[in-house]
């Protein structure tokens, strides 16, 4: 079993979900979101890996590339 798969088997869906918004409340400012878009797309990460089933990183990721189609600096 590789390291990230280990990773993956010991941590629950909320605790990812809670990382993924984390990196992106505290990248989102770098990105050049304002306040409210760092606070929406927190929970869109989120939800991304609660709801899609996606990995924290692939949250992350998603929320970038949707930040940088909206004009930001990610």
């Amino acid at each position: 079993m590789s390291a990230a798969h280990a990773a993956h088997a010991n941590h629950s869906n909320a605790q990812r979900a809670a990382a993924a918004a984390g990196i992106v409340a505290r990248a989102g400012r770098r990105w050049g979101l304002l306040p409210y878009q760092v606070i929406a797309a927190a929970s869109f990460a989120a939800n991304a890996v609660l709801r899609q089933g996606k990995s924290a990183a692939g949250a992350v990721s998603a929320v970038r590339s949707a930040a940088r189609a909206q004009g930001g600096a990610a």
